[in-house]
């Protein structure tokens, strides 16, 4: 009779079966680490990458706050020179007639830069920023500038209630040839337009104390506007420098 004889089988022992489970688990731990540092960096670049683009539109907000202020200030004093002149003085109608055109020409409406701030609230950016202290400086300055949204709206409409009663007071065909750029061809660079003053004091269309003071209430609620929005705009000039300084320093721009 044919003997068959099963081959035999090494067992192994206890400490080779913990050597290998300890190898798996190494691997498995060193890729997830691996994996883990990987994300770490490429969400350190994607951040810093926004934060960089985040703190142009700041320094763009900033420029722009300071910039607007600026004209809008200087043309809301002209709107009280003008209030004063069609109330108590109106001999000088040449000066009267370049006030009442660069008041309009030279209101400027807050428009900040929100661009990258959406952009990473939409892709949900946000959640890679660390810092709570940063995260929330970031969404209260964002969430102030909601205030410009309607006070922008309300400005442009006290505009057009300006353009709507001026013709009881002032001819269009002088206003027309008021515009420097009208006159000469030129075009400035600058934000202020350019208003020529009228020569030979142009007459007024009318001496009616209602017309006149059609006027002066739609200058005067258009100042009232501008003037609260120029002290918002410089206090969120301030805001958005001070948010600049905080990036540069946790973020090593």
């Amino acid at each position: 009779m044919e003997v068959h004889h099963h081959p035999t089988v090494e067992k192994k022992n206890f400490k080779e079966y913990f050597l290998e489970f300890l190898m798996i688990f190494l691997a498995v731990t060193l890729g997830f680490f691996a994996e883990n540092l990987r994300e770490h960096f490429k969400n350190n670049y994607e951040i810093k990458s926004d934060m960089q683009s985040m703190m142009a539109d700041l320094q763009s907000d900033v420029a722009m706050f300071n910039a607007n202020a600026t004209l809008n200030q200087l043309s809301d004093r002209r709107t009280d020179t003008l209030i004063s002149l069609l109330k108590l003085d109106r001999s000088n109608t040449s000066h009267i007639y370049f006030l009442a055109r660069y008041i309009t020409a030279n209101n400027n409406i807050y428009t900040p830069d929100t661009r990258t701030f959406d952009q990473m609230k939409s892709s949900g950016a946000l959640k890679l920023i660390e810092s709570r202290n940063i995260l929330d400086s970031i969404s209260d300055y964002y969430q102030s500038l909601q205030f410009f949204n309607s006070q922008s709206d309300l400005q442009r409409q006290k505009v057009d209630d300006v353009h709507s009663v001026n013709s009881e007071l002032f001819d269009g065909y002088t206003f027309q040839h008021m515009f420097a750029n009208g006159s000469n061809g030129n075009v400035s660079s600058s934000l202020d337009v350019d208003i020529l003053q009228p020569e030979n004091n142009p007459p007024l269309l009318s001496k009616d104390f209602n017309a006149f003071n059609k006027v002066i209430i739609a200058y005067h609620y258009l100042y009232a506007t501008t003037e609260i929005n120029n002290e918002v705009a410089v206090l969120s000039s301030q805001h958005a420098q001070r948010l600049i300084n905080v990036l540069k320093k946790e973020y090593h721009l």
